[in-house]
């Protein structure tokens, strides 16, 4: 069995990324506690917890959160998961600071967060040591796009796998959302298959998800049936997730 506390690599001060340039997260960057509620809240977010538990079931190893913002996701998984670690690399100072309170006051020893972007990956996670990495509305985010994908490739270990989920610009509602919306940006998909692929990464699998909004709280079970029909279609779907190996 794994030992839940084996850090990834020794925890060091990461100092605050500069935030005077632009936001990361545009208008929650300085609150936490509403940022942690909105990506916990609704049956996206409901959605997205059921499909990374299957992606941890199925790889073993270490896993990595890239952008991980407050730590919703992954103090999740790690409760889920007691005998694995986890990882959450964020950006944003007061986020970490936020995730780390949080997985405190519930107990959990398997999980830890650390300040870093991804194009500095490295500084906080050892090479070769993740077996998964996962990042989830992080990628649009990030200044250079080529760095990232080099340091995820260098963190994690040979046949490990690195999942993105990222809005879909080819929705209507996420490519208006993303142009209008300060701090954000849209997702060019195929554009980062073709960096990805030629820095050694090899795609498992191409799928789209979700086909209701993050506001929506609950559906019916007939409409979630549905939306596992219809969100295969390109122009439906919110978000587009990659399925990356490492070779």
């Amino acid at each position: 069995m794994e030992d839940p506390g084996a850090p990834l690599s020794s925890p060091s001060p990461s100092p605050s990324p500069d935030r005077g340039a632009s936001p990361f997260n545009a208008s929650f960057d300085d609150l936490p506690e509403e940022y942690d509620d909105l990506r916990a809240a609704g049956h996206m977010a409901r959605r997205r917890v059921e499909f990374f538990t299957r992606a941890v079931d199925r790889t073993p190893g270490p896993v990595v959160e890239l952008g991980c913002g407050t730590g919703t996701l992954l103090r999740q998984l790690a409760a889920a998961h007691p005998d694995r670690s986890f990882l959450g690399v964020e950006p944003l100072a007061n986020y970490v600071d936020f995730a780390r309170r949080r997985a405190a006051a519930a107990g959990l020893t398997n999980v830890r967060f650390e300040a870093a972007t991804g194009e500095e990956l490295g500084s906080v996670v050892a090479p070769g040591s993740a077996g998964l990495v996962i990042s989830v509305d992080a990628l649009h985010h990030v200044s250079d796009l080529d760095r990232v994908i080099d340091e995820v490739f260098t963190a994690t270990r040979c046949d490990g796998r690195w999942i993105t989920m990222e809005p879909d610009r080819l929705h209507p509602y996420v490519l208006a959302y993303h142009v209008l919306t300060a701090g954000e940006r849209t997702f060019p998909a195929r554009d980062f298959l073709s960096r990805a692929r030629s820095r050694g990464w090899a795609l498992v699998r191409k799928r789209r998800l979700f086909l209701y909004p993050s506001g929506v709280l609950h559906v019916p079970a007939w409409a979630g049936r549905l939306e596992r029909r219809l969100e295969r279609r390109r122009v439906l779907a919110g978000a587009v997730v990659h399925d990356l190996v490492r070779f």
